[in-house]
C-alpha cells in the first residue's frame, strides 16, 4: 500500500514575526489556509518567544504546547467561566493543553525559549511527543487509530537525517523538516542521537 505522506523541507516553511519573538509555521490543513482568516483545522508551528507576554487567542480550537529549548514558561490560563490555571513548562516532556479561546499569557522563567505549538480545531484530538533518538538504534513509532503523525526534525545539525520507513517507503528528513504521514506506523532511525517532535491527530469519536 502506497502511503500518501507529505514531505515539508525548511525552505518551504514560512517565518513571520510578532511582539514577542518570532513563528515558523511547520504545516497547516487545509492546503491555502492561513491563521488570519482562521480557515485551518490544524496548524503546528515552532516559535522564539523572546519576552514575557499575552497570547494570540483562536476561538474554536485547542493549544497543545510544549517547549524545546530555554529554560521554561510559566503560563496563566483563564478559561470563560473558571478560575486562572497555571501551568510551569520546563522540560520538553511536558505538555500544556489548553483552550484557544482562553486568556492566556505566558511569564519566560530565566530568558528566551523555543517553543512547539498545535493548533485543533474542535472537532480534532492530538496531542505532542518529545522524542529522543540515539545512534544506530531503531525507534518504532506505532499508529493511533485513525490518527496522522507530523514528525519535526528540530534536534537535527546541518548534513545530519533522520530516516522514516513505512512498509517499502523511506523518506529522509534534514534539519527543520516536516513530514505529514497519515496513518501508518514508522521506524525512526539516525547515524547521531538526536532529538525530534512527534505530534498526533485524530477525528474525535
Amino acid at each position: 500500500m502506497t502511503i500518501n505522506a507529505t514531505l515539508i523541507t525548511a525552505s518551504q516553511q514560512t517565518v513571520t514575526q510578532w511582539a514577542g519573538g518570532e513563528t515558523r509555521q511547520l504545516a497547516i490543513a487545509p492546503a491555502g489556509a492561513t491563521v488570519a482568516a482562521r480557515d485551518f483545522h490544524w496548524r503546528f508551528s515552532t516559535a522564539t518567544v523572546l519576552q514575557s507576554g499575552p497570547f494570540t487567542t483562536f476561538d474554536g480550537y485547542n493549544r497543545y504546547l510544549a517547549i524545546r529549548s530555554g529554560a521554561g514558561l510559566d503560563l496563566a490560563v483563564t478559561a470563560s467561566g473558571a478560575p486562572q490555571q497555571r501551568i510551569q513548562l520546563t522540560s520538553p516532556q511536558h505538555q500544556a493543553c489548553f483552550a484557544g479561546s482562553a486568556l492566556t499569557s505566558a511569564k519566560l522563567l530565566d530568558g528566551p525559549v523555543c517553543d512547539i505549538n498545535l493548533m485543533l480545531s474542535a472537532g480534532l484530538q492530538g496531542g505532542l511527543r518529545a522524542l529522543q533518538l540515539f545512534a544506530q538504534q531503531p525507534f518504532t513509532l506505532n499508529s493511533l487509530a485513525n490518527a496522522s503523525w507530523l514528525l519535526y526534525a528540530d534536534g537535527l545539525s546541518e548534513g545530519q537525517h533522520i530516516r522514516v520507513q513505512s512498509g517499502s517507503q523511506h523518506w529522509l528528513l534534514a534539519a527543520g523538516d516536516v513530514l505529514v504521514l497519515p496513518e501508518a506506523s514508522c521506524i525512526l532511525s539516525a547515524t547521531v542521537d538526536c532529538a525530534l517532535v512527534a505530534a498526533w491527530i485524530a477525528a474525535r469519536p
